[in-house]
């Protein structure tokens, strides 16, 4: 038969599963049954039971036996690698620029009007300078708008402490082409020159190849080798060449049609050169007099048409387009995945004969009707287990929350230790566990997990990746390392918001656990002294209640504390229950009197029980505290961030960082937390970089963000004095901080 024909293979006798369960079977029943045996009948139940399990059993296999990806494909879909973190080649095997030659393949990329384009980088600062040629056709391309096109791709792919240092419009020297070669019998002379100069224009920019993502599959080449180098699915390509008027007429007399040359050179200042190292543009000839080419066929010399030759040659030229962005988010060909209509089991007392009267629906089941249930439960758990299994292994935000069997957290967390491990990475480090995962319950740990997860592609391939100072809009637009971070801890990245307001804005102030606020605080904190209904014995633990995720829902319940618990009665808040409170190990309930419950609070700060609220009901007091710890939870969450501040943007100290973050949540008030916050940081950031990292309570923060906003803007407006007056600023404001909330960034992690 045709090998291409789709045929079904016939199984030998005994091949099939159904066959060796038959004959497995039977030889266990004869092993238990000894030499006895009845006949073969219908009035033979557990022959005839084995007959039908081995059915089903069957029938299951088949269902188990597709591809893991036909599991994962819904009904009516696509198989999505991506929602279980599975992501593309474009992006895995793509990497940011980093070298001089990657940021000019990149320019190459997103700029095809460039002639030619060389990029220097000064080793002392960081600063970068590219040069840039103009086309020689298209004179509508201004250099203006080129000179802005450089700087904004630039921006889009700097580097942290890495800076722009100027854009150049160069015109370099041009070179003179000098040539008599012979040419075979129909061949057009004009289509041949212009082939000649295009090769020529070619060779002296570079030789520079861009081939489209559509090309890979022509090519023949890996997806890793096609990718390798790039910033997206384009592929560039800049050969090594030698600039040789040697390598150069190698190229010139392959070109179909030559039969030979017996002059070619390039003349600069009517002297043949030899080399093209110092980088030399094309003169193209407008008139007859200005072309130094002759051609031949045989004796006769033949005429070229400029005007053709001109336009031809421009139009070649001019084949070079722009991909734009939804070509380069190329999506390949990969795993295909089916859904299959597997998951219905029907009981197996339906396959009896009549005679064994059964009915797996009749109440009460008769005990044979209850033993084979137990078939049919089996196999229903097990089809249902695969048909949860997208879910299982999605980390699509959707898919974290739902109602699945116990022992989800732990499934879904060896998945992602699996990604984390494929990936290179910890998305659940160790050391979160000593701060308790900041109170956060499974599946908020497996929520945080999975948005880090999401994003790990990205983060990997653009760690070095600095925020785009030509946009004020801090949003989105911030360091990459920054946004590793804040994502690793489950925090905000937006720069638009001030972290330093975020308990004003609460109408609340911060009591110190020490120093000069500690006095007054005492007077309006409701403490208790030791007494018997403080004993363990006389206290119950708070039962965790869900959250709501409807925010109408949050908020109400938000208002509800202000109105019910008598510590708001007051904007001050202890320190240690604001950072405490996020536990809910630290609630108790407390019979207070008869019928009468207290939530007290254990602040561990300063080993006190502080009374939050009194009343009759006691699953409202409970309430209280769930609503009070998220409460908590989020604020401390909204006052952690992280700042990146590149000195260099003022033309001060190159490849240094100053790294500012808060200092009183309940994380990052800890020494133990912000030694393993340095390590973290000390791992993302790239390996030449040094600084120092300031931990800055809320009134400096306040002070460094309002400075830090103004420094943004001016970068973006190219405000330089504006900008260099704010560094100092900035810098005058960390210089205030003390020793003991200071962090270098060495490499002792």
């Amino acid at each position: 038969m045709d090998g291409k024909e789709p045929y079904i293979r016939q199984q030998e006798e005994g091949e099939n599963l159904y066959s060796r369960l038959q004959k497995k079977t039977l030889e266990e029943v004869q092993r238990l049954s000894g030499k006895v045996w009845t006949d073969f009948n219908v009035h033979d139940p557990g022959v005839t039971l084995a007959d039908i399990a081995n059915y089903a059993l069957t029938e299951t296999s088949y269902k188990l036996g597709f591809d893991l990806a036909d599991y994962l494909t819904g009904e009516g879909e696509n198989f999505n690698p991506k929602r279980f973190g599975l992501f593309p080649p474009g992006e895995v095997y793509t990497t940011a620029p980093v070298t001089t030659e990657d940021y000019r393949r990149l320019f190459f990329s997103h700029i095809p009007e460039l002639e030619n384009v060389w990029v220097e980088c000064d080793p002392a600062t960081g600063g970068y300078t590219v040069k840039i040629v103009l086309p020689p056709f298209n004179k509508e391309v201004k250099s203006e708008a080129l000179v802005e096109r450089v700087q904004m791709v630039y921006n889009e792919h700097r580097n942290l402490c890495e800076y722009l240092n100027q854009v150049i419009v160069v015109k370099p020297e041009e070179l003179e082409f000098h040539a008599r070669f012979e040419i075979e019998p129909g061949q057009d002379a004009t289509l041949m020159l212009v082939e000649i100069y295009q090769i020529i224009l070619r060779y002296l920019s570079g030789a520079v190849s861009i081939s489209t993502p559509e090309e890979q599959e022509i090519s023949g080449m890996p997806l890793e080798e096609w990718l390798e180098g790039s910033d997206d699915t384009v592929r560039v390509v800049i050969p090594r060449q030698q600039n040789t008027e040697y390598e150069l007429y190698n190229k010139l007399w392959q070109v179909k049609g030559i039969k030979s040359f017996s002059v070619c050179y390039l003349m600069k200042n009517n002297e043949p050169l030899t080399n093209f190292s110092g980088g030399y543009s094309l003169k193209i000839p407008r008139k007859k007099d200005d072309l130094k080419v002759d051609i031949y066929c045989g004796c006769s010399q033949v005429q070229v048409d400029m005007e053709k030759f001109t336009k031809q040659l421009s139009e070649l030229y001019n084949t070079k387009v722009y991909i734009p962005e939804e070509k380069r988010n190329y999506q390949w060909a990969g795993l295909k995945g089916t859904n299959h209509d597997i998951f219905t089991h029907y009981p197996i007392a339906r396959d009896f004969p009549a005679c064994y009267n059964l009915s797996p629906d009749r109440k009460p089941l008769t005990s044979f009707e209850a033993y084979l249930k137990l078939y049919d439960q089996t196999i229903e758990q097990g089809l249902s287990e695969v048909k949860k299994l997208d879910r299982l292994l999605s980390i699509e935000a959707k898919d974290i929350d739902y109602p699945v069997s116990h022992n989800i957290y732990a499934l879904k967390s060896r998945y992602m230790d699996f990604l984390d491990q494929l990936y290179c990475v910890e998305s659940q480090p160790a050391w979160m566990e000593e701060f308790d995962n900041y109170g956060e319950t499974k599946e908020e740990i497996l929520r945080r997990r999975a948005g880090f997860l999401r994003y790990i592609a990205y983060l990997i391939k653009n760690r070095a990746q600095a925020r785009n100072i030509t946009d004020s809009d801090g949003k989105e637009n911030v360091a990459v390392a920054k946004e590793w971070f804040c994502r690793l801890l489950g925090i905000s990245w937006n720069e638009n918001r001030s972290v330093g307001n975020v308990l004003a804005s609460h109408n609340l102030m911060l009591m110190k656990t020490n120093g000069k606020g500690k006095i007054p605080r005492n007077f309006i904190n409701a403490r208790l002294i030791d007494e018997r209904i403080l004993e363990n014995c006389h206290m119950e633990p708070i039962v965790h209640e869900k959250q709501p995720e409807d925010e109408n829902e949050k908020f109400e319940q938000y208002s509800r504390l202000r109105t019910e618990l008598p510590v708001f009665n007051q904007n001050f808040i202890s320190s240690g229950l604001f950072r405490g409170g996020i536990f809910l190990d630290n609630y108790r309930l407390v019979l207070a009197d008869e019928n009468e419950y207290m939530l007290v609070f254990r602040n561990r700060e300063e080993n006190i029980w502080m009374n939050l609220g009194r009343t009759n009901k006691k699953v409202e007091l409970n309430s209280l505290a769930n609503i009070l710890r998220y409460y908590l939870q989020e604020l401390n969450h909204a006052c952690e961030t992280l700042y990146i501040v590149e000195p260099v943007l003022s033309k001060s100290h190159p490849f240094t960082l100053s790294l500012v973050l808060p200092s009183w949540t309940a994380r990052f008030w800890s020494p133990r937390f912000r030694e393993v916050c340095r390590d973290l940081l000390r791992s993302i950031l790239p390996a030449h970089l040094s600084g120092t990292i300031y931990w800055l309570n809320i009134a400096f923060m306040q002070e460094f963000e309002d400075c830090y906003r103004l420094w943004r803007q001016a970068l973006a407006k190219q405000y330089m004095d504006d900008v260099e007056m704010l560094q100092d600023t900035m810098n005058g404001i960390l210089k205030k901080v003390k020793d003991k909330d200071k962090n270098t960034l060495d490499d002792t992690y």
